[in-house]
């Protein structure tokens, strides 16, 4: 039975930080407020020791001499899971996609062209907790496809690792026969 790679490790503290665009239509607003209860369950019922619910960085950053708080551009998030992505035999598309953009006549600058990094409408990030000093190291990013099987790719949804991370009621974590066959990822642009 296929589970997704980030899965929950009884003998690890998990933190998952939740990524959500800051404006969505409000069906989708629904749903990322959904997942953000079920982040709060899993946190209550011990699954996970903590998550924080944040807006994607900005694409650039900010131009401000007075702050440099260490917080990621959304280009410098999105290297760092997909390097996490490379390691593990995955990839992030569809969910994640890079893609040039043409510079606009009304743009200042040299003309040439960009490159902007799309992200999904929701996704997680699941860290192990940090100890004193030590950095939180990437355990998994969801959603990302799982392409270590040559003849099929099979894409994780948030909500396929939440429906994996939850306790069924007899305490034991549940992995329903829906993970034996690929789904589309929910809100793809």
């Amino acid at each position: 039975m296929d589970v997704p790679a980030a899965d929950i490790d009884a003998e690890r503290d998990l933190r998952v930080d939740c990524y959500v665009r800051a404006t969505v239509p409000a069906p989708i607003t629904e749903t990322i407020n959904r997942v953000i209860v079920r982040l709060q369950q899993l946190c209550e019922a011990g699954s996970i020791a903590d998550y924080r619910i944040t807006h994607w960085p900005p694409e650039c950053h900010v131009v401000d001499e007075t702050a440099d708080d260490g917080t990621l551009t959304r280009d410098e998030l999105v290297t760092e899971f997909e390097q996490w992505a490379t390691k593990h035999g995955h990839s992030l598309e569809p969910a994640f996609r890079r893609h040039e953009v043409p510079s606009s006549p009304f743009e200042p600058g040299t003309g040439e062209s960009h490159e902007r990094v799309r992200v999904p409408i929701v996704a997680l990030a699941l860290s192990e907790t940090a100890t004193d000093a030590e950095t939180e190291p990437l355990r998994g990013v969801v959603p990302y496809t799982d392409r270590s099987r040559s003849d099929t790719d099979r894409t994780y949804t948030v909500d396929d690792w939440l429906s994996t991370a939850e306790p069924a009621e007899n305490g034991r974590f549940t992995q329903a026969s829906r993970y034996e066959q690929p789904t589309q990822l929910e809100g793809q642009q």
